[in-house]
């Protein structure tokens, strides 16, 4: 296939349609933060380069702001919000707060009133800790002055023509790409991977893997993932390491895109990730292109259904069902646990799909949740490392039986 070098480069939205596995506590443990990325054509002022203000040269003073305020705002926010705070969203996690909160999803947006900071973590947004409209020292107005000079950093893709969401920084652990904000059809169905920083112009994204769910499977076309300089154009993967791949995942599915390993060797400090695809649709292995049909079936069943009744499902009503079993809609299009009093086994398959048999701690419904780790996920169960070890050794049990 040749390479096709017009396509839109910019990253599919950030965990968009994970929703809380369970309730937090109350106080500042409400996170109130919606994961849901953007789509279509963006927004905001930037332009390709960066957005100088006024006609002027881009200057990158993101880093130097944000070290100004940082001790206010950790002050301010840092008991809910750094690793293993009331707030279950660790967007201060040291040693690196500023590549933190950069990374965290929703904070950092190309149009500064979509900024979480500006929507929610002010007075009357829904917020349940420290408001930034009443911290000492206007530091509402200084972090909307660091989230305008951010912003001015995020470039407009290549070309509008192909579905896109907005460029994110990538977390140095585990992500997830929801692909909902393409096509409502596509809701729930995600890439992951864990990235690492080789070297200071290198980023390895490792365990790359598309996850499908029990309505849809998903076909694509060259997926192509590109670096964004702050304050630059984007630049494609040198080797375009995906050119000849054509694949279709089917309902239920957890498997390799492509060999399930991508070295960026053009990545830069602080820079953003994107990917596009030359064509990515809906797929029913039943019914090809198109989506529809599913169920609760699929490869991949369980075999550990008795572990999975005794050990597993009472720590998933407890913490995941309120969201999963259909109370929030996109959470249950991304982990399907709807089934679980009436047919649990569809729900265990569905669950089954997320979780690492020959490395049960590495399971993305662990990973996500640690209240110690900085995944985004909007429930970490309010900060309480004993509730987490709970779950965990519960479904542990099952995991390891499988």
């Amino acid at each position: 296939m040749r390479r096709n070098t017009s396509l839109t480069l910019l990253v599919t939205g950030f965990f968009a349609a994970l929703a809380s596995l369970g309730t937090a506590g109350a106080g500042c443990g409400d996170s109130g933060f919606n994961l849901t990325g953007g789509g279509g054509e963006g927004g905001g002022s930037s332009n390709n380069g960066g957005n100088g203000g006024a006609g002027g040269a881009f200057v990158d003073n993101g880093a130097e702001l944000f070290a100004a305020l940082e001790a206010d705002l950790f002050t301010a926010c840092g008991s809910c919000h750094e690793p293993g705070g009331l707030g279950d969203a660790p967007f201060l996690a040291p040693p690196d707060r500023y590549q933190s909160i950069l990374s965290w999803p929703g904070i950092v947006t190309k149009n500064v009133d979509d900024s979480m900071f500006v929507t929610f973590s002010v007075t009357g947004g829904g917020h349940s800790g420290t408001n930034l409209d009443t911290a000492a020292d206007d530091l509402e107005g200084r972090v909307r002055e660091w989230l305008e000079a951010e912003s001015a950093a995020i470039s407009d893709p290549i070309e509008e023509d192909d579905p896109y969401i907005d460029p994110i920084t990538p977390i140095l652990g585990f992500n997830a790409i929801y692909l909902t904000p393409l096509s409502e059809e596509l809701t729930g169905i995600a890439i992951t991977f864990t990235a690492e920083l080789l070297t200071e112009n290198s980023l390895k994204l490792d365990n790359l893997q598309i996850h499908t769910t029990s309505a849809t499977g998903v076909h694509l076309i060259h997926p192509v993932f590109a670096v964004y300089p702050k304050g630059q154009p984007g630049e494609a993967d040198p080797v375009d390491s995906f050119a000849g791949l054509d694949s279709r995942f089917p309902e239920n599915t957890s498997a390799a895109l492509g060999v399930g390993t991508l070295i960026l060797t053009n990545w830069q400090p602080d820079a953003k990730l994107g990917v596009g695809f030359e064509l990515i649709e809906p797929y029913s292995e039943g019914g090809g292109e198109g989506g529809g049909g599913g169920g609760g079936g699929g490869p991949g069943g369980c075999n550990a259904q008795t572990e999975f009744a005794a050990s597993a499902v009472p720590q998933f009503e407890l913490r995941c069902v309120s969201c999963h079993g259909g109370g929030n809609g996109q959470a249950t299009a991304a982990l399907d646990m709807s089934d679980l009093d009436t047919d649990p086994g569809a729900a265990c398959v569905q669950i089954k799909n997320r979780v690492n048999t020959n490395d049960p701690p590495a399971s993305q419904i662990f990973v996500t949740t640690d209240p110690g780790g900085n995944a985004g996920h909007p429930f970490k169960f309010g900060g309480n490392a004993a509730n987490f070890n709970t779950f965990r050794d519960a479904v542990t049990i099952w995991i390891e039986a499988e």
